[in-house]
């Protein structure tokens, strides 16, 4: 009686376990954690989870001492499975390089609010300095594979970006201060709304500089606007180069005389300094004296330009046959 009792209480034990068992064992030696054992899926020492019947397991969820670099996370197909979902999202994910044929970031408008334009984007961005650097060696010591090394010390020089201290003061939106880890980061994309605004406001400043120049020009044919695009040359006295040169029967020589001038005339003489002839120019503004060559023997001749009894330049001319 005392044995059947003690019988009747370990089959109702082992009745109790198998039914609130979480980790099961079948006959053929399959594991299942929580569920029924699946001959789908294993169990390995070296990888968490693999799928059965492949080369390669579908996930590993540890290091794989066969690979040269060890993985934590890979699918067996690539562009396959996905690691949190939209509405259930890992918080953060830490790495030193993020290898992707694209990078999509949320951006849906039902999701965002407060919306405000950028002030003064180019402005901003016109202070922002663009570095060339090094990142301090993190050490390779321990890599084994001689390509893998390289690969490492290749990435860690001749890198380009910002300065995470220098651009916060300018964009702070851009940058992120963590103070656990005592560490600053850069949102890079939080830049590119700063350069397309500035961009805009560069190219409206273009635009209304063209419709100034467009204007100006347009008065400038009319006359309207001559005296206020004078060069700064032009409002002084000058000489020309007679017209044309050599000449034979006539020339034309312009010159320029400023308002407010007393006397200006201009003076013909020979190479040996003899002064031949004089005209006087009673005009302001652009003048033109005409020297007619029957006046002159064939030859080379100096002519000069004198305002209020000095001289403002000297030029040759030549008279042939």
């Amino acid at each position: 009686m005392k044995t059947n009792i003690v019988l009747l209480i370990t089959i109702i034990s082992l009745f109790s376990f198998s039914a609130n068992a979480q980790l099961k064992v079948n006959s053929t030696g399959k594991v299942g954690i929580g569920l029924e054992p699946d001959a789908t899926y294993y169990l390995s020492p070296y990888s968490i989870i693999f799928k059965a019947g492949g080369s390669y397991p579908d996930l590993i969820l540890g290091p794989n001492p066969s690979l040269t670099q060890t993985r934590a996370i890979y699918p067996s197909v690539t562009n396959t499975g996905s690691i949190g979902w939209t509405t259930n999202q890992f918080d953060s994910i830490y790495a030193q390089y993020h290898y992707a044929n694209g990078v999509l970031l949320t951006s849906d408008k039902r999701l965002k609010e407060n919306f405000h334009t950028i002030d003064h984007p180019l402005d901003k961005l016109l202070q922002i300095n663009g570095q060339k650097y090094d990142f301090i060696s993190q050490g390779t010591d321990t890599i084994k594979d001689v390509n893998e090394k390289q690969r490492r010390l290749r990435l860690e020089k001749n890198r380009l970006g910002f300065i995470a201290q220098d651009l916060e003061k300018i964009v702070p939106e851009a940058v992120f201060y963590f103070k656990d880890e005592d560490r600053y980061y850069i949102d890079y994309n939080a830049v590119i709304p700063v350069i397309v605004e500035a961009m805009k406001e560069q190219q409206q400043l273009i635009q209304d500089l063209k419709s100034k120049v467009a204007s100006i020009e347009a008065n400038c044919c009319n006359n309207n606007l001559k005296g206020a695009l004078i060069a700064p040359s032009e409002n002084k006295a000058q000489l020309d180069q007679n017209i044309p040169n050599p000449f034979s029967k006539e020339t034309q020589i312009g010159c320029f005389i400023p308002e407010g001038s007393g006397s200006s005339v201009l003076y013909i003489y020979n190479m040996n300094g003899i002064q031949l002839q004089q005209y006087s120019i009673n005009g302001k503004g652009e003048q033109s004296v005409t020297i007619s060559g029957s006046s002159f023997e064939p030859g080379m001749y100096l002519y000069a330009l004198v305002i209020d009894g000095r001289e403002v330049d000297t030029k040759r001319m030549i008279l042939t046959k």
